[in-house]
């Protein structure tokens, strides 16, 4: 397909197993309120949870195996001016300067099925190293929601005090683009890393922009999280926040990160 992949920048993720567990976190701000909408529906194994995951086998094998996993240092971004396919033919770039891919929907024909997903943000984070791609040892994915628990519990795991990372994922207040502190006068979208102010151990606007899909699910919808630019405080809207739409809202935005798993049985290495 189109779209260069060289260039493109990552941050490594570790999950040693101590400081950054492989876990799914259910976050809540300094009132105790659960960070997510419904507000009263958590995550985990509640009877009455909506929120659900299942991670596949060889992404948490290669998690586990590699003590970590690579994200994209920025959203994704367009690696061309226009209105973009999402069949997988247009890769997406992780590069900074470049404009943001939004206005993605999760799966344009609403299949709400992990292995049939077509034309949507999954299948354009899956084409940037796909499967038959033998030239880097890696495959992308859209995040899971416990890579983004992962990588917000990194941001503070070894943090020396000067921003704590519950404060990050709980109150994102002056550590990403909301309004007010928006780029484009019009959309109020900033470009793809933009201000280093929004940078958290390397990675961009985890917090602010864009919402970014997950593979995560509630009920029949897909989840999102990060902040949007359309909230005018961190507090409301932090990295943190868990929201869900219909797979076929196309308002959202996709970060990938680049797993690393081998091309081979992972059991035999």
């Amino acid at each position: 397909g189109e779209g260069n992949s060289i260039g493109n920048e990552f941050v490594w993720i570790p999950v040693d197993g101590t400081d950054v567990t492989l876990a799914r976190q259910d976050w809540r701000n300094a009132e105790g309120k659960l960070l997510t909408w419904p507000e009263n529906t958590t995550i985990g194994t509640e009877v009455d949870t909506q929120y659900t995951e299942a991670v596949p086998i060889e992404i948490t094998e290669s998690i586990t195996k590699n003590e970590g996993f690579y994200i994209a240092r920025y959203e994704a971004g367009k690696p061309q001016d226009g209105t973009l396919a999402t069949d997988g033919s247009l890769k997406p770039v992780s590069k900074q300067g470049v404009i943001v891919w939004n206005e993605i929907a999760w799966s344009n024909d609403g299949i709400n099925d992990d292995a049939n997903t077509r034309n949507g943000a999954v299948t354009v984070a899956r084409s940037m190293y796909p499967v038959d791609d033998k030239n880097y040892g890696v495959r992308s994915t859209l995040i899971y929601g416990i890579q983004w628990d992962i990588a917000l519990k990194f941001i503070g795991a070894y943090d020396t005090g000067e921003t704590n990372y519950d404060t990050y994922a709980t109150d994102s207040t002056g550590m990403g683009n909301y309004s007010g502190t928006t780029n484009d006068p019009i959309t109020g979208l900033g470009i793809c890393g933009a201000d280093s102010t929004f940078r958290q151990k390397n990675i961009y606007d985890m917090a602010g922009n864009v919402y970014e899909w997950t593979m995560e699910k509630y009920s029949t919808n897909r989840v999102y999280r990060g902040g949007g630019y359309n909230y005018d405080s961190g507090s409301v809207s932090p990295s943190s926040c868990r929201g869900n739409y219909s797979v076929d809202v196309d308002s959202t935005n996709l970060r990938f990160p680049c797993c690393t798993l081998y091309k081979i049985n992972l059991s035999s290495k």
